[in-house]
């Protein structure tokens, strides 16, 4: 069985409070679309957007929104493989031996979460260490049926 899946929309905040003194306001960001960054390995660490999207990015001017909106963007996707391999051997009339191997994320494909998504923020862009996979599991068992 597989799961593939697209990123779950997100927003990207300015981290001032541009338009009143309680919600901080979305950042602004020029020529951007919503599908536009990927997880990627910068330097030994994970960033969804490169030097250059991030350079794109801006606050807005004091009483104003900025333009990206609410869930602008789409986070990191992925896929993962869980599987199962059972081998029934018969022993005699009455007996069977069932030995089976059940494996959640089988091929050990990591999926991301989302990056820091407040402008003002030193790690805005980076995701961190942020996995929501989880790591290769396998469960072997063996059974006699009689």
């Amino acid at each position: 069985m597989g799961t593939f899946q697209s990123g779950r929309p997100f927003s990207v905040y300015s981290g001032f409070y541009a338009f009143n003194n309680v919600v901080q306001g979305f950042a602004n960001c020029n020529g951007c679309t919503p599908t536009m960054a990927s997880a990627q390995d910068i330097d030994g660490l994970k960033w969804f957007f490169t030097a250059d999207q991030r350079a794109k990015f801006s606050n807005p001017a004091m009483g104003e929104f900025g333009n990206t909106g609410r869930n602008f963007f789409r986070g990191p996707g992925g896929w993962g493989v869980d599987m199962s391999v059972l081998k029934r051997t018969r022993i005699n009339e009455r007996f069977n031996f069932e030995l089976r191997a059940d494996m959640t994320n089988a091929l050990n494909h990591p999926m991301f979460g989302f990056p820091t998504a407040t402008l003002s923020s030193a790690t805005f862009g980076r995701i961190r260490n942020t996995v929501v996979s989880s790591s290769r599991k396998i469960q072997l068992g063996a059974k006699i049926s009689f």
